[in-house]
């Protein structure tokens, strides 16, 4: 009986110890993305600047870059592949061959072959949306940022 009663109190005691271990802990940092989450077919389907400028030179200021766009300049589309590889329609002019990749779990990099890097900090995703982000610095000098919503197709 004292040896039974022994291994229980040497079992309860083991099990409170480690349950911390076991825990779970919640916090609101950000956890990062994988790859896995990026592969597929996406396009922009928005765009938007905390600050407002004159992003189509009309002479008015807007926040909604997106809708300054021209119908071509909207129908872009990103291909990224598991392979790190993909294509990418950005342009009016064409479709462009190039890498990807995510780095630290936070940016989406990729560069379209003959172009330049393009790095945004992802924000937000869901398995259907995902928003970006990129500073930048407007020729006032203003700091502002940029924010992407991409659409899965």
């Amino acid at each position: 009986m004292n040896r039974l009663l022994t291994y229980l109190i040497i079992s309860a005691f083991i099990l409170c110890s480690c349950r911390a271990h076991l825990r779970t802990e919640a916090n609101n940092q950000q956890q990062g993305y994988a790859d896995s989450q990026v592969v597929g077919v996406w396009k922009i389907t928005g765009v938007s600047s905390d600050v407002p400028n004159d992003w189509n030179g009309d002479g008015s200021m807007e926040t909604d870059i997106y809708n300054t766009w021209s119908a071509c300049q909207r129908d872009n589309l990103y291909s990224f592949l598991a392979d790190k590889t993909g294509t990418f329609k950005i342009t009016c002019t064409g479709t462009y061959n190039g890498t990807w990749t995510i780095v630290n779990t936070q940016y989406l990099e990729y560069t379209p072959t003959t172009l330049n890097l393009e790095s945004e900090k992802m924000v937000s995703m869901t398995n259907i949306e995902f928003k970006s982000e990129r500073a930048i610095t407007l020729s006032s000098g203003q700091p502002a940022t940029i924010t992407k919503t991409w659409t899965r197709q």
